[in-house]
């Protein structure tokens, strides 16, 4: 295992015991075995290393994906599956609670790696499934706004949204914004 990986690996776990907020660089050198010279030369500082981290993780949700779904209905359940995987994922609701100014870099600056990667994963599919009369790039910009809303929204309206609710009206919403 690569360095980053075992300090990408000891940050993740040691946001889920001890918070976000009291992960340190220290803390995830002495668990990682890392040296915090080492992990300075990947990182400028912890806010680097959780974006990384969040980075790594969204990615591998990106990855789920069928690049070649049957058909929108398909495209719609998966689509609500990583939706639903990424809302419950105990490192985004520890990071959404303890450092929300992280999140808000990517939800009001700019697109982050994983966004990207998501955005471009939905245009790359939806290119495949939509009709001739609708522009992927749009489509999966949108839809992924849309979505990224949803999820990160969730615990705000829960009630009346709770969990299966949710799903139900994020696949309804998704559906109907993909119906032709």
């Amino acid at each position: 295992m690569s360095t980053r990986d075992r300090a990408l690996d000891a940050a993740h776990t040691s946001i889920l015991e001890i918070g976000a907020t009291r992960t340190t660089m220290v803390e995830i050198a002495r668990r990682s075995g890392v040296g915090r010279t080492t992990l300075y030369r990947h990182w400028p500082d912890v806010t680097a290393l959780f974006a990384d981290l969040l980075t790594r993780e969204l990615t591998a949700a990106v990855r789920l994906v069928d690049p070649t779904p049957r058909d929108l209905d398909h495209l719609t359940d998966q689509l609500c599956a990583v939706a639903d995987a990424i809302r419950t994922d105990p490192l985004l609701e520890a990071i959404r609670r303890h450092e929300s100014d992280l999140l808000a870099e990517y939800l009001l600056r700019r697109l982050g790696a994983s966004q990207r990667a998501l955005i471009d994963t939905l245009r790359g599919v939806l290119a495949h499934t939509l009709g001739q009369d609708r522009d992927p790039a749009t489509t999966a910009t949108m839809l992924y706004l849309a979505v990224q809303g949803a999820v990160l929204s969730a615990p705000l309206a829960d009630p009346p949204l709770d969990p299966d609710t949710w799903r139900a009206e994020l696949h309804r919403l998704v559906r109907g914004y993909l119906r032709p």
